[in-house]
């Protein structure tokens, strides 16, 4: 790639028509990313038939807009109702919500701007000038490897979370069974749908997700006078840009979440799940005060939406570098690609080296415009916590019920929302983190599709997992994660015992 070749990308892309688009792209992507139901993929996908009448440099740049917005968008429920607007905001409902029952929404929001911005902008940088080294990386990832890689994304999510690791497996267990209800994907078999079409062919994610977040806090918050009852809570852009300052604080934490989510990013089908959550382990096994995290934390905060935003860069890499879609979003965008007449591929960069250019630079200039809208909204979105229980738990069931008969028009979906929220408030009256079980939910399908493929490859020889030097590697990491905590209780059981015998 030559930097003559960028300079005539953004000679293409710095038009008042694209910056305009870009704009308005972001904006909604932003704010129908914000309402928990409406993913950065429904979004895309309904604002793709609008894009054919469109050239294909203005096409891809918009929706490339709307990606972006959409991907920080699912931060502001997620801060403000412990709802996660998209399924890259899930890791992020942790520790952001519990600052804002402290009376730090504007501080959280603020975090989670600057962290989303900075980490999407620096991941575009590296992609405009890797995307192909890091494609030929992404190409590494079989299905073998992608097997092992979400095995080690559960594990490593039910030990960070909670005390309890057993729980957390369990938990992790019960959404793997979950994900494998509906029908056998290489059979065609009817597994555990218990006579419901509306499991017959996926789990919805959407209802799961908000019914066990969003409703289980409506148990809550009925009893409550509000969300946060300090009312001390500022809404002006003091405390909004004291969360920035705070990120420019930590550049190690905010650099590290970025770098997690633009390598698992560009793995074809890791997704932004998998990335948040492996980013906000590692903050949490990193930091001098562990058990601060999933409390209000605002260092969990950069982890999750720092490498968000990075897996949103980096889940073009396989789209465009191989032709394969990195998460969900990316295969809209790959539908995109296609319909326009661009043939995204390991050609691509040859046959359409401009194209590429302009699609990665507009998610530079969209991070930017981002920033900027972003912070000036978000005074005003703070306010959504200290208004009165009995109007915003009404607000928020509609928002929720709206957000899950959306996705596919059915009431089946709104009904299973209702059922997890009272799964969602039994387990945490248990003490049982919801949030291995949901990775489980979206890992399982991924799992179980790169199991079958490979057990078709190998002839059903178990060890083929074992056949390569990065699968080898991931087993040793899952190994080190089931047994790190154990194995420091036992050195501390032992330290201390030898303390007290000498005392």
């Amino acid at each position: 790639m030559t930097i003559g070749l960028i300079v005539e990308a953004l000679g293409v892309l710095l038009t008042l028509e694209n910056l305009l688009f870009i704009s308005v792209g972001v904006m909604f992507g932003m704010l129908a990313g914000s309402i928990p139901g409406f993913t950065g993929t429904n979004t895309v996908a309904i604002a793709l038939p609008f894009t054919l009448p469109m050239t294909p440099e203005i096409a891809l740049v918009t929706l490339s807009a709307i990606y972006v917005g959409a991907s920080y968008g699912g931060a502001i429920p997620a801060v403000l109702i412990n709802t996660p607007g998209t399924a890259g905001a899930t890791a992020t409902v942790l520790d952001a919500y519990p600052m804002s029952k402290q009376g730090e929404a504007s501080k959280a929001l603020g975090i989670s701007i600057f962290a989303s911005a900075v980490g999407g902008f620096v991941a575009a940088l590296i992609i405009l000038f890797l995307l192909q080294p890091i494609g030929d990386i992404a190409f590494l990832f079989t299905n073998r490897e992608i097997f092992v890689l979400g095995i080690f994304g559960l594990a490593a999510v039910a030990v960070a979370i909670g005390d309890n690791v057993r729980k957390g497996l369990i938990a992790g267990f019960i959404g793997l069974l979950i994900a494998a209800m509906p029908v056998d994907p290489t059979t065609g078999q009817r597994r555990l749908d218990f006579g419901f079409f509306g499991l017959y062919d996926s789990v919805p994610f959407v209802p799961v997700v908000v019914g066990l977040f969003a409703i289980s806090e409506l148990f809550y918050l009925i009893n409550k006078r509000a969300i946060s009852e300090d009312n001390s809570i500022e809404t002006s852009y003091k405390e909004i840009i004291g969360g920035v300052r705070y990120v420019i604080t930590r550049p190690v934490a905010l650099f590290r979440a970025m770098g997690i989510g633009l390598v698992i990013g560009s793995m074809p089908g890791a997704g932004t799940s998998v990335a948040n959550f492996v980013s906000w382990a590692a903050a949490k096994s990193l930091s001098k005060d562990p058990d601060s995290f999933g409390e209000g934390n605002p260092d969990g905060v950069i982890a999750s939406e720092g490498s968000n935003s990075a897996v949103t860069a980096g889940s073009l890499v396989p789209t465009l570098a191989l032709g394969i879609p990195g998460s969900g979003t990316t295969a809209v965008m790959l539908a995109a690609l296609l319909l326009h007449g661009l043939q995204p591929g390991p050609e691509l960069m040859q046959q359409f080296s401009l194209e590429a250019n302009v699609i990665i630079l507009s998610l530079l200039v969209a991070n930017i415009v981002l920033l900027i809208f972003a912070l000036l909204v978000s005074k005003y979105l703070v306010r959504v916590v200290t208004m009165p229980a009995n109007i915003i738990v009404p607000a928020i069931l509609a928002l929720t019920v709206i957000g899950a008969f959306a996705m596919r028009s059915s009431m089946f979906d709104v009904w299973l929302m209702f059922l997890f929220g009272i799964i969602g408030f039994v387990m945490r009256e248990n003490n049982y983190s919801m949030i291995p079980l949901i990775l489980g939910v979206i890992l399982g399908p991924i799992i179980e599709g790169a199991f079958l493929r490979s057990m078709l490859i190998s002839g059903n020889n178990p060890l083929y997992f074992f056949g390569s030097t990065i699968a080898i590697i991931l087993w040793i990491m899952i190994a080190l994660t089931l047994a790190a905590k154990p194995l420091s209780n036992i050195v501390r059981g032992v330290l201390k015992n030898r303390t007290n015998f000498f005392n």
